[in-house]
């Protein structure tokens, strides 16, 4: 009997991996087909400069997505990210006009990132509250604290160079926050795919009550995933001060709404224990592409938040179809 059941559980596992692999086969195939057809509308399209571009405004949203996906593995949602994102970026613009060196700013942008999305994870855990009421409520303060502190204001000047190279520097032809991206993907990977912490995250979103009598402690795996978002978002946050050198009101206003798209459009399922780096990725870009190739149809942003919507709600129709 004992055999039989390992048996049906594995076979539900192949097929639950090999279809994560069709889709993401489809994705692969939808992305070359919007790069097929870019060139029709920018002759510029493939030129260096503008795919290196593309890949660097890539980059932020697929940083967040990473901790996204890990948020939405567990069955949660971590609508406070943007937020994030915009509380570090003043906090870094602020401490560097205050003198403070390059290395302190970043491990205190970090930290303090860390520090929101545990906030988020005690709320959640402790607290027993729905994570889309815990984090639209963060979400909602973070930016009203930002406003208060700014007055509305944007604020520049005073940043180092050091700082700067960060977010503006290069590799050879390749922007320093593209390799940082490859580097966040390879760690979500071993997270993911090589670890007893990503097989635990997996295991609580597909069924949280088998992952608890299996002796996984769910509190904690739900504590550090948050955690984990607010970092990612505080990278993705400060990469964006080191490329602009300055912190710009609403500047991140809907990045939770792309990291979610980027990682449902990716494969994964709202309801948790589905999901893969690698769909996250290529979702991630899918997005920005449409993105790029709006932008040379030279439609507004808010036709953009338009088709972000579509993308989405294809995305989440689609994902409620399979289950």
């Amino acid at each position: 009997m004992e055999i039989k059941v390992n048996l049906k559980n594995k076979v539900k596992v192949g097929m639950k991996n090999n279809f994560v692999f069709q889709e993401e086969i489809f994705l692969l195939l939808v992305i070359l087909v919007v790069l097929a057809i870019s060139p029709i509308f920018s002759p510029e399209f493939f030129s260096s400069y503008n795919l290196f571009n593309l890949l660097r405004q890539v980059s932020y949203t697929a940083i967040v997505s990473v901790g996204m996906l890990l948020v939405i593995l567990i069955g949660g949602i971590d609508l406070s990210v943007g937020s994030i994102m915009q509380a570090v970026s003043l906090t870094s613009i602020f401490l560097l006009q205050n003198q403070l060196p390059v290395w302190a700013v970043l491990l205190i942008g970090l930290i303090f990132g860390a520090l929101l999305g545990l906030l988020n994870g005690a709320l959640i855990t402790f607290g027993k509250l729905q994570p889309f009421i815990v984090t639209l409520g963060t979400m909602v303060i973070i930016e009203g604290c930002s406003l208060v502190a700014t007055q509305g204001k944007g604020l520049s000047g005073g940043v180092s160079d050091g700082f700067l190279a960060i977010g503006a520097g290069y590799v050879g032809p390749v922007p320093i926050p593209v390799i940082i991206m490859v580097i966040i993907y390879i760690i979500g990977y071993f997270i993911l795919k090589k670890s007893i912490f990503g097989r635990q995250i997996y295991s609580v979103g597909s069924n949280r009550l088998s992952a608890f009598n299996s002796g996984i402690s769910v509190n904690k795996i739900q504590l550090w995933v948050y955690v984990l978002s607010g970092i990612f978002a505080a990278l993705a946050g400060l990469l964006i001060a080191s490329r602009t050198g300055a912190y710009q009101p609403g500047g991140t206003t809907g990045m939770e709404l792309n990291a979610i798209a980027a990682v449902v459009v990716g494969g994964a399922s709202l309801a948790g224990g589905k999901g893969s780096i690698g769909g996250t990725f290529l979702g991630a870009l899918l997005a920005g592409l449409l993105f790029n190739l709006l932008v040379f149809l030279n439609m507004n942003s808010y036709i953009q938040q338009f088709v972000l919507g579509i993308i989405i709600m294809i995305a989440v129709i689609f994902s409620a179809y399979k289950r």
